[in-house]
């Protein structure tokens, strides 16, 4: 039986591949989950990735069950670490739009409570992200 490579060893091997298979690889990633197409858009500088974002982050909200408790981040979570990411990319100013448009959308439907994510939307909308 074999045993699956840790992350030291699959980042050795990623690095030895050419760069045309790693952009079809990441390609394929991107064709299946969203989030990770918004943030290899926002890092290419593309314009578009704010507004894809703004549109996760909401549509993240609003399929939000407060409270969960899974051991995977969830959907808004991830989208939450998104508009980090778009910082992060340059989209400093309308990152911080769509967190507080997120924040006043989270409150309005999930309530004002003392959740991680309310918290991290408030630091981002008020210009203190990671």
């Amino acid at each position: 039986m074999t045993s699956p490579l840790d992350d030291a060893a699959l980042a050795a091997f990623l690095e030895s591949q050419d760069s045309a298979w790693l952009a079809e690889q990441l390609m394929l990633v991107a064709d299946e989950d969203p989030i990770t197409r918004i943030r290899l858009t926002a890092a290419a500088g593309s314009e578009n990735a704010a507004d894809e974002a703004r549109d996760a982050v909401l549509s993240a909200i609003g399929k939000h069950s407060p409270g969960q408790d899974d051991e995977e981040p969830d959907l808004l979570h991830r989208a939450v670490d998104l508009l980090e990411d778009l910082a992060d990319y340059g989209f400093e100013d309308e990152s911080a739009d769509i967190a507080d448009e997120a924040r006043e959308a989270y409150a309005s439907r999930h309530g004002e409570d003392d959740s991680e994510h309310l918290a991290r939307l408030d630091a981002l909308a008020d210009g203190e992200g990671e």
